[in-house]
C-alpha cells in the first residue's frame, strides 16, 4: 500500500473539505446528553481519524468517545482522568483535540498546563486508555495542530502566546505571541480575552490562530525550528464575535465556528468573511465550538454556554436546546 506523504496526512487529519456548500443543511447527527440540557455532558472538540470516525471529549468526566457518523452512538474510548493538585481534584476539562500521523490522540488538559496523549493501540471501548503527559508548561493550553513536520503548536489562551512542542514531547517552547486583548459583551459585565484559541495549517503550512475576544483570525509563519514570525491579522468581523475552532476547505477558504453568534463562518484567502449557517437559541447550532471537515460534510461539537446568542426568552439559560451534540452541515 502506498503511504501518504506526511504533509497530506495531516492535512486529513485536520479536517480539510472540498469546495464550499451552496444552501447547506443543518442538523444534529447525534445528542450527546438525551436526559438533560443542564450541561452534564459538555464537549468543546471534535476531530477525526483517517477512516472518517469522529472523537471528541467529555469535559466533565474525562472521558473520550468516538462516534461514527453512519451509527451516531458515542462509545467511550479513552480517558483522561483527573488529578490532585495542591492538596484538591482537579478535572482536567479536556480542550484542543488532534491526531498525529501515527494515529496516537492528542488532547490540551488546560487545568494541568499540559498536553497529553493516549496512544492509537490505547483507544479501545473495551479498556479505554489513560491519557498520559506528552507536553508541559502549556499554561492556558487550549488549541492544538500538528504542522508536517511532526512539531505539535499549543494555543495559550488569555496569555496570547502559541507553543510548540517536538515529535518526542517534553517541555514546550513559546513560538509566537498574539497581543492581549480584553472585549466587553454586549450585556456590559460578561468579558472575553482569549486571543489564542483555535490553531489549524493551511495547505501552505501557514498557522491560522482563531483570536475570540477581538472576534478575528491571525495568520503566522513558522519556521523549521518552531518560531513563529509576527502575526497578521487575516479578518477580524463582527461575524467573527467569538471567534472559536477553525477547519480548511480545498479552495483556501476556513470555516469558524463563531460560538457567541451560534454560527459558522467562512474567511477567504483574502479575508472576507462570509455566513455559512446561523440560528437561534434552539439550535441546531448552540454555541458552536469546534469543526472537521470528513468528506464534504462539516461535523461540529456544540459547547452549548448559555450566552449571547444561545439564550432562551429568560436571557439566563440555554434550557431550550438539545444541550452538548455534535451537529453537521451537509450540501
Amino acid at each position: 500500500m502506498k503511504l501518504l506523504s506526511t504533509s497530506l496526512l495531516a492535512l486529513l487529519l485536520g479536517g480539510c473539505a472540498g469546495m464550499p456548500m451552496s444552501n447547506p443543511t443543518v442538523s444534529i447527527l447525534v445528542d450527546l446528553d438525551p436526559a438533560s440540557v443542564d450541561r452534564t455532558v459538555i464537549v468543546e472538540n471534535i476531530t477525526a481519524d483517517r477512516d472518517g470516525i469522529l472523537y471528541t471529549s467529555d469535559r466533565v468526566t474525562g472521558n473520550v468517545l468516538r462516534i461514527d457518523p453512519k451509527s451516531p452512538q458515542s462509545v467511550v474510548v479513552g480517558k483522561v482522568e483527573s488529578r490532585m493538585l495542591d492538596g484538591k481534584k482537579v478535572d482536567a476539562s479536556p480542550g484542543g483535540i488532534a491526531f498525529d500521523a501515527k494515529g496516537d490522540l492528542y488532547l490540551a488538559a488546560g487545568a494541568f498546563s499540559e498536553v497529553v496523549r493516549i496512544k492509537a493501540a490505547d483507544l479501545n471501548p473495551g479498556k479505554p486508555g489513560l491519557a498520559q503527559t506528552f507536553a508541559t508548561g502549556v499554561p492556558g493550553a487550549n488549541g492544538i495542530a500538528f504542522d508536517s513536520r511532526g512539531t505539535l503548536y499549543v494555543s495559550g489562551g488569555a496569555s496570547g502566546i502559541v507553543y510548540s512542542v517536538g515529535p518526542n514531547g517534553g517541555a514546550a517552547q513559546s513560538s509566537a505571541q498574539i497581543d492581549r486583548n480584553t472585549r466587553t459583551l454586549p450585556d456590559g459585565k460578561t468579558t472575553q480575552a482569549i486571543v489564542a484559541n483555535g490553531l489549524k495549517f493551511d495547505s501552505a503550512g501557514v498557522l491560522h490562530v482563531a483570536d475570540t475576544s477581538r472576534g478575528a483570525v491571525w495568520k503566522v509563519v513558522m519556521g523549521a525550528d518552531g518560531k513563529g514570525g509576527k502575526p497578521v491579522l487575516l479578518a477580524q468581523s463582527p461575524l467573527l464575535e467569538g471567534a472559536d475552532d477553525m477547519a480548511f476547505l480545498s479552495n483556501g477558504d476556513v470555516w469558524v465556528a463563531a460560538n457567541e453568534l451560534n454560527a459558522i463562518v467562512s474567511v477567504s484567502p483574502m479575508g472576507v468573511v462570509k455566513m455559512v449557517a446561523k440560528n437561534g437559541s434552539q439550535g441546531p447550532l448552540e454555541f458552536p465550538a469546534a469543526l472537521v471537515f470528513v468528506g464534504k460534510t462539516a461535523y461540529i461539537a456544540n459547547f452549548d454556554v448559555p450566552r449571547r446568542d444561545n439564550m432562551d426568552a429568560n436571557g439566563s439559560t440555554a434550557k431550550d436546546g438539545i444541550g452538548a451534540s455534535i451537529a453537521q452541515i451537509t450540501p
